[in-house]
C-alpha cells in the first residue's frame, strides 16, 4: 500500500512538472497594449467653442432699405476619434499619435436669437420675411466660423492633447505602467473653409465673431475678413467630454 502511494504521488508531480515542461505559458499582457484598446474601443473626445455673432443688415427692398441689427449665440463642436490611436513607449515615456481633429454640426439656439430693426415708412418690405431670411443664414455662417476656428486656433488642437493626456496617464495609473511623460502629436487639421454666406451688411459695417470682425462688405460682396479667434475678447471657454462609443 505504501509503495502504490508512492508511485501515485510520483506520477502527479511528473504530470505537474510535465505541464509545467511542456504546456505553452500563456503570453503576458502587454499594458500598453490594453491601453490601445481601451482608447479605440471606449473613447471620444469632444470640445466645443461658445460665439457670440452679430451685424448690421441693411437688405434691399423697394423704397427705404430698413437696418436690422441681428445677434444670435453658437456653439461650435469638435471631436477627435480615437479608433486608430497608436502608443509607444521608450522607458517611461509615451508617444500617442491621432487621427486629424473633425468638425461637427454647430449647434445655433434660434430662440436665442435677437434683433431690432428700424423700419422707415416708405417701403414695402415685410419685417418678419426679413428676419426669417436672417435666421436662414445663421447655420450657414456657423459652419464657416466652425471650419475657421478648427483653422486658425491654435488652443482648440492644445485643449484635445491636454484631454488625450490626461486620459492617458490615468489608464496607464491604473495598469501601474510608470509615467514620466506623455508626448501628444495629433494629425494636422485641413479643414476646406466653405463659403461664406452672403450678408447684406450695412455699408461700413462689419459681422463679428466674439467681438472681432469676420466680414464685411465690399461691392455689394460679403468679403471674409482674417482674425485670430485666440484673440476674440470674452472667449467662453471649451467644454470637454471624454464618452463610450455605447453612449453616443
Amino acid at each position: 500500500m505504501k509503495t502504490a502511494l508512492i508511485a501515485l504521488l510520483a506520477l502527479i508531480v511528473g504530470v505537474f512538472l510535465a505541464r509545467a515542461l511542456w504546456v505553452d505559458k500563456p503570453e503576458p499582457v502587454d499594458p500598453v497594449h490594453v491601453m490601445v484598446t481601451q482608447l479605440k474601443t471606449h473613447a471620444i473626445i469632444e470640445h466645443e467653442r461658445g460665439v457670440a455673432v452679430w451685424y448690421r443688415a441693411c437688405p434691399d427692398v423697394v423704397g427705404i432699405d430698413p437696418q436690422m441689427f441681428v445677434a444670435w449665440p453658437a456653439k461650435l463642436s469638435y471631436e477627435l476619434e480615437l479608433n486608430d490611436v497608436t502608443i509607444e513607449r521608450t522607458g517611461t515615456v509615451l508617444k500617442v499619435r491621432t487621427q486629424a481633429i473633425h468638425v461637427d454640426e454647430p449647434a445655433v439656439p434660434t430662440d436665442y436669437m435677437d434683433y431690432l430693426s428700424t423700419t422707415p415708412l416708405f417701403n414695402f418690405s415685410n419685417e418678419q420675411q426679413l428676419l426669417n431670411e436672417e435666421i436662414g443664414k445663421a447655420s450657414g455662417l456657423a459652419r464657416y466660423l466652425t471650419a475657421y476656428f478648427l483653422l486658425r486656433d491654435k488652443s482648440l488642437t492644445k485643449d484635445f492633447s491636454d484631454e488625450l493626456e490626461q486620459l492617458v496617464r490615468r489608464l496607464a495609473g491604473a495598469l501601474a505602467v510608470p509615467v514620466t511623460k506623455v508626448e501628444v502629436e495629433i494629425a494636422d487639421s485641413k479643414p476646406q473653409l466653405p463659403k461664406l454666406p452672403s450678408i447684406a451688411l450695412c455699408s461700413g459695417s462689419f459681422a463679428s465673431a466674439n467681438g472681432l470682425p469676420f466680414a464685411k462688405l465690399e461691392d455689394t460682396h460679403t468679403v471674409p475678413i482674417r482674425f485670430d479667434p485666440a484673440r476674440t475678447e470674452n472667449r467662453p471657454a471649451g467644454i470637454a467630454s471624454v464618452y463610450g462609443r455605447a453612449g453616443k
